[in-house]
């Protein structure tokens, strides 16, 4: 579906990924862990065709003409505009026409009572819900999430999960970064260990160990010895 090839990719002479390669199946679920500065964002914008590589290969096979969904970090929705509009404008955007996709949706993620509330007016959580919905309206193959749970509350946190995993479980594939370990357990992804702009290892989490990381960095020993006591 998604195929690297020795990617590559560096920015002011600085290295940022260097020969990193995977393929992605239809209906996985991956998460790309590893410490701050370890290649994630540049890695998944470059999934998502946003970032070329310097050098290697991206390969994307799918049906759809717009089989890419990217929820990035920052919120990219219209303040100005209540939420009912805001959906409305990307549906039609991406020419989603199934409205029994919209409707689910909106019950998952808990966005009926918001529908006629500005953007500008939401709580952060919120957002985030919002946020999320834009970017999978259109039902895309493979969902892109850059740190999605940034700053949602639990009741939140736990309706996006919700919804994710029932994407997932009906073949929707979904690659995302999160700090939060919790979102991890919940998602019990394939974990894909970046350090430094390498890959290291593909592994689950029955199989993560500290030992079997040893060529990490400090930063990302500290950060698995941290999640692994929990």
């Amino acid at each position: 579906m998604l195929t690297l090839k020795e990617v590559d990719y560096r920015k002011n002479r600085k290295t940022l990924l260097s020969n990193v390669s995977g393929t992605i199946e239809q209906g996985d679920c991956i998460t790309l862990f590893g410490p701050n500065g370890a290649g994630k964002s540049t890695l998944i914008k470059i999934m998502a065709g946003l970032s070329r590589p310097t050098s290697g290969q991206r390969i994307l096979e799918a049906k759809a003409k717009n089989p890419i969904g990217y929820v990035p970090q920052q919120i990219a929705i219209m303040e100005g505009l209540i939420v009912r509009d805001q959906l409305t404008y990307y549906q039609k955007l991406t020419k989603q026409k199934s409205s029994e996709f919209v409707d689910e949706m909106i019950q998952y993620l808990g966005l009926q009572n918001i529908l006629g509330k500005r953007v500008e007016r939401l709580s952060g959580g919120m957002k985030r819900k919002v946020n999320l919905a834009v970017g999978l309206i259109h039902q895309p193959e493979i969902l892109l999430l850059d740190e999605a749970f940034v700053g949602v509350d639990l009741a939140a946190k736990y309706d996006m999960l919700a919804w994710l995993k029932r994407l997932n479980s009906q073949g929707m594939t979904i690659v995302f970064i999160t700090h939060d370990w919790d979102v991890v357990h919940h998602l019990d992804p394939i974990l894909w260990i970046l350090d430094e702009g390498r890959l290291l290892a593909k592994t689950d989490l029955l199989s993560l160990s500290r030992q079997s990381l040893t060529n990490g960095s400090r930063s990302l020993q500290k950060m698995l010895d941290v999640n692994l006591q929990r």
